[in-house]
């Protein structure tokens, strides 16, 4: 094991927190017999960081966000999060890590049959002693907190609809408002806007970076957005062909550099 990874993996969730809240060293992934989608990935990000992922499509972005939470496993490597070494460990332990973790998709994930308010109280599944499920069975704490989440990506009024009703963009909102109700140390976002238009894009992307910041977040997102990387993030890493090709502070004069990653 490499030795910056050991030492790491003594640490317990009872420690006292880290400096870094995300340590991958030598990350590898292949699916069946095709070529690697990830190639001996290190990458560290520090507590209330924003960092931006970002890559051509097939880069391997979203296999490494996934990758981050052992929901698809790597086939060599490390992943420590908040200092838990996650191979080798029970997968009760791994869930409770990713409890800490507030994960939007690409693809929204949410019950079609259940309202937009009982979607966003699945969120509180993972920290919560009740069953959550839907509104009448819900303590009231609970729901005023699920209308406060929703209120914040703009969907109190949607609260009573049902989610298979609902837009696509009013889905990611959705999805995003069970982020928050997670109450997460670190949110990951894999393409997060990709379904909104750019307007309600720019406010998602608002919505993020303000939440990362005012509660001292880590926060790393995927975009194709250049303009959504440079803007937000503190710092740009880049994949190409399954290597970081770039990792460097957001600078104005990053830009031409980004375009090399999608050449």
């Amino acid at each position: 094991m490499p030795h910056g990874v050991a030492a790491l993996a003594n640490h317990t969730l009872a420690n006292t927190p880290l400096a870094t809240d995300i340590v991958v060293e030598g990350l590898e992934k292949r699916f069946g017999d095709g070529p690697p989608v990830l190639r001996g990935i290190d990458l560290s990000v520090r507590r209330g960081e924003t960092v931006a992922l970002i890559g051509a499509n097939g880069a391997g972005k979203s296999t490494l966000m996934r990758c981050l939470l052992h929901l698809v496993k790597p086939d060599a490597g490390e992943v420590v999060l908040f200092g838990v070494r996650l191979n080798g460990v029970r997968q009760r332990e791994v869930r409770r890590v990713r409890n800490r973790v507030g994960f939007v998709f690409q693809r929204h994930n949410l019950v079609p049959r259940l309202s937009a308010l009982a979607n966003v109280l699945h969120g509180a599944l993972g920290r919560s002693p009740f069953g959550a499920l839907h509104r009448s069975l819900s303590p009231a704490a609970l729901r005023d907190e699920a209308m406060a989440c929703l209120d914040r990506v703009g969907l109190a009024h949607l609260a009573r609809q049902r989610a298979d009703t609902l837009s696509g963009g009013q889905s990611q909102r959705v999805a995003i408002a069970r982020a928050l109700m997670q109450r997460p140390e670190m949110l990951l976002a894999d393409e997060p806007v990709a379904s909104l238009d750019p307007a309600a894009g720019e406010e998602v992307m608002d919505l993020f970076t303000s939440l990362a910041r005012q509660e001292g977040l880590t926060l790393v997102f995927t975009t194709h957005n250049m303009s959504h990387a440079l803007t937000y993030a503190q710092r740009i890493v880049g994949l190409r062909d399954g290597r970081i090709a770039l990792d460097r502070p957001t600078t104005d004069g990053l830009a031409s550099e980004l375009a090399q990653i999608f050449a």
